[in-house]
């Protein structure tokens, strides 16, 4: 007789989201049974051969497990080994942490010094460090510094040579900053500092199941049962190593989520390279799919590279870096569809989000059966966002962006576009379906940190525009119905119903019986992914 496997969850408060709160769960298979009250379950369980395991819930809360709807799995697992510069306040700081990084880290023949993390705003001179300070760490090891947004950084000369640039290299869709006498100051930017990050090793592969089961259970003791993770890309991680170390963990019962993959392809070819090889939206497996090819429309606010219609108020002469031109654009977004691929754009700024939709418009020719997003999608008006709504696209917001950005809005922007900027609440009542992610390792991955900041949007500076403050119940979907919804797997996830995967987190508190202000301290009991057991505080 077969061994019983189902699991039954019961004495629980279980915001299913699907419209009513139960008691109980029976899980089996990989699926939610039943979803019902504790006689319900246990009578299902009788007779059907019992449980194999019981878990009193004891009055806890469950939901649906979480989802980060955008981030960076193989990224956040490699800046763990990496000179750490969050928070450093000055230019010598950064020199002081990359000495004693290589005082106590020996890089190996070949190897780099990679910072990241840095953010010039927190400097008493906010100025972006140049060359220099990366020459003062190490002038024989190559050492780039990353910016906090991955969109603007620095190189010593070391590096430089080895990525082939010099004072005649033009990189369309980046830039090479000089100084007067036309000599590279050593700060690169967007497609500039993708170049030279390519020269950089790349992540031996065999390294990737130890990634994947490490930070990926970095990520379920946060609640986390899937995310959406940009990894796969001409430059970074294979596809078939990536997916191969997800079906090696999986095979052995160790894969910690769901990893829906963005492909990066920023050029036509690479876009046809994955239909030439058979990639298709969900190919892959229920552990790892490609969902998305993902583009890059612009920067980033605080390295000023975000793509503006009219000038940065704090410098009215620039207008940030569109990746692509229109035309360009609209060749890859038409192959894209085409193909039948979703596209995942990175677009921050004004400019970049109308070449985006546009460009969405175009390909489409009134079939919306694809569910396009915009990744960040910060800076716009209600116009693009009813534009967005009408082509059948969605967003991937990172609510933690805006304590972060708060002191760069307003002088960034000036008042007028700052009131139109972040507009989550705006985003939903235009009709837009809406995802919550952190992009991590540029924010920390924590989704009750990420719900607290959509419904208390406090800043530093104070709460920003109250107005567009979400609900609990509205931010809880961002890591729920949400992304499910832009994967296009709501049939299958984002709610506890019979037949959906049992992915589910245990919470301490009930999230939707607290003050706000407590979300962040609610604590993670147990999460659960297909119905295994992923993460368990007790």
């Amino acid at each position: 007789m077969a061994q019983n496997t189902h699991t039954v969850l019961y004495n629980g408060r279980i915001h299913t989201l699907a419209g009513r709160t139960v008691s109980a769960l029976v899980l089996g298979g990989g699926r939610v049974l039943l979803a019902g009250t504790d006689g319900e379950a246990h009578a299902f369980c009788r007779e059907n051969g019992g449980a194999a395991e019981t878990i009193d819930l004891r009055g806890r809360c469950v939901l649906p497990g979480f989802t980060d709807s955008h981030t960076h799995l193989c990224g956040t697992g490699r800046e763990a080994a990496r000179l750490d510069l969050h928070g450093a306040a000055s230019p010598e700081e950064i020199v002081r942490r990359g000495r004693e990084y290589l005082a106590h880290t020996p890089v190996l023949p070949g190897g780099w010094v990679v910072g990241c993390g840095f953010d010039q705003n927190l400097f008493e001179t906010p100025v972006l460090p140049d060359g220099a300070v990366a020459e003062a760490i190490s002038s024989e090891v190559p050492v780039l510094l990353d910016r906090v947004c991955s969109h603007v950084g620095t190189a010593n000369r070391a590096a430089l040579r080895l990525a082939g640039f010099d004072e005649h290299t033009v990189i369309p869709g980046g830039a090479l900053d000089k100084d007067a006498q036309g000599r590279l100051t050593g700060v690169l930017r967007e497609a500039a500092l993708d170049r030279l990050k390519a020269a950089i090793p790349p992540l031996d592969a065999s390294a990737l199941p130890a990634l994947l089961r490490q930070t990926g259970g970095r990520m379920a003791a946060a609640g986390l049962t899937a995310i959406h993770s940009n990894d796969v890309s001409p430059s970074g991680v294979d596809w078939p190593a990536l997916y191969g170390a997800a079906g090696q963990l999986t095979a052995a019962g160790e894969m910690p989520l769901r990893i829906y993959e963005e492909w990066e392809a920023p050029r036509p070819a690479d876009v046809r390279r994955m239909t030439q090889q058979g990639i298709r939206f969900g190919s892959g497996s229920e552990w790892c799919s490609v969902v998305n090819v993902k583009l890059f429309a612009d920067g980033s606010l605080g390295a000023r590279t975000a793509a503006l219609r009219a000038g940065y108020a704090d410098a009215p002469e620039d207008r940030g870096i569109l990746v692509h031109t229109q035309e360009e654009m609209n060749e890859l977004v038409a192959l894209c569809q085409q193909a039948g691929l979703p596209v995942a754009f990175h677009a921050i700024g004004d400019g970049a989000l109308a070449q985006c939709v546009t460009a969405v418009e175009t390909a489409q020719r009134g079939d919306t059966h694809l569910r396009h997003r915009l990744v960040h999608c910060q800076i716009g008006d209600a116009a693009l966002y009813r534009r967005l709504a009408a082509a059948g696209m969605g967003a991937d917001i990172q609510p933690a962006f805006l304590s972060s950005d708060a002191p760069l809005v307003v002088p960034r922007l000036g008042g007028a576009r700052a009131a139109e900027s972040y507009a989550w609440r705006t985003l939903l009542e235009s009709g837009v379906h809406l995802g919550g992610g952190s992009d991590s390792p540029v924010e920390c991955f924590d989704p009750l940190w990420g719900i607290y900041c959509a419904v208390t949007r406090q800043t530093p500076l104070g709460v920003c525009q109250p107005e567009q403050r979400l609900t609990v119940a509205q931010a809880v979907a961002l890591y729920t119905t949400g992304p499910a919804w832009l994967a296009h797997r709501e049939n299958v996830s984002g709610t506890l119903e019979a037949g959906k995967y049992a992915d589910l987190v245990v919470l301490s508190e009930d999230i939707f019986a607290v003050p706000p202000q407590e979300i962040p301290h609610i604590r993670v009991l147990r999460t659960m992914a297909g119905g295994r057991t992923t993460w368990a505080a007790e």
